[in-house]
């Protein structure tokens, strides 16, 4: 093989590579994308968050090169201006600003005007029923200052889907909480999802990175011919992986127990183990839709 062919196939490889990473990470943001709508956040938080988060990244992996941080390295590598790194380095995680309102999804700024701002809110400081539509502090008034262009009704539509507002006599709204979130979600699910989601993919990218790394990820996947034995299979994922998850708790308390003792180490290992199941959802035949009539609203002149 010629030095041409080999250079040849060796950007071809390359760009196969390229082009498969940017269909992967498609695949993961596609969950990703839909946690952050549940927890209400804007695509311009995931944004920051994902900027620092490389930041952050890069960062580490100079560290564990036995390098200094390098701002220019980190730049060169992620594509953020090197000012912009300095600062995301100087702020800790913990001490992180809350989002400024131009990154807020335009459903959590109307409810944030609305909870604070006095031509919305009551005597008592407490945000007001509003008329949907007419003259003064209304919905319609409060959605065209400060909705990024949205329609009223379609506001008001996404509103009421998270539960965010209900509607009290014939033109009233009531608005029911501060942040628009996905009815049924909460701070332990949140947290859970971040904490399991890190670990998952932090063993499958070192595997990927090299095989033999300490992390251990392995999966099996096929077809069920006949819908009766799916509960039988996932009464037996159940049962069988609560049992190992048991035995494998007790086994690390003996082991926590035994070294009591003993002398420890200032940096003991951690483990976690993870138990995953996943049915891929089947298509849902068209039918009649299950909302509530969209209830009309007129505009007062």
């Amino acid at each position: 093989m010629s030095a041409k062919d080999h250079a040849d196939r060796g950007r071809a490889k390359r760009a196969t590579i390229h082009a498969n990473a940017q269909g992967a990470l498609s695949r993961v943001f596609e969950p990703l994308a839909a946690f952050a709508l549940d927890a209400g956040l804007s695509i311009r938080e995931v944004q920051s968050a994902l900027r620092a988060a490389a930041v952050q990244s890069a960062a580490d992996r100079q560290r564990d090169s036995g390098r200094r941080i390098n701002i220019s390295g980190i730049a060169a590598s992620t594509g953020i201006p090197r000012a912009e790194i300095s600062r995301l380095l100087k702020v800790a995680v913990a001490k992180r600003p809350a989002a400024a309102d131009r990154q807020l999804q335009a459903t959590n700024q109307v409810l944030k005007v609305w909870h604070e701002d006095p031509k919305y809110t009551n005597a008592n400081g407490q945000p007001a029923d509003l008329r949907v539509f007419g003259s003064g502090s209304t919905f319609d008034a409060l959605v065209k200052r400060h909705g990024r262009g949205i329609p009223t009704r379609a506001m008001l539509d996404e509103l009421a889907r998270t539960g965010s507002v209900e509607l009290t006599g014939s033109d009233k709204l009531r608005v029911k909480t501060s942040i628009a979130l996905d009815r049924g979600i909460n701070s332990q699910a949140v947290k859970a999802f971040g904490d399991r989601a890190h670990a998952l993919l932090s063993v499958m990218l070192s595997t990927m990175r090299d095989p033999q790394q300490r992390g251990f990820l392995s999966s099996i996947e096929g077809a069920i011919g006949s819908n009766t034995s799916l509960p039988l299979i996932r009464r037996e994922v159940v049962g069988k992986g609560t049992d190992f998850l048991a035995d494998l708790r007790d086994r690390l308390a003996a082991e926590n127990s035994s070294a009591r003792g003993a002398r420890r180490s200032k940096n003991p290992d951690r483990v976690s183990v993870t138990v995953f199941y996943h049915e891929k959802p089947q298509n849902q035949p068209k039918g009649r839709r299950s909302e509530a009539a969209r209830r009309n609203l007129r505009r007062r002149v």
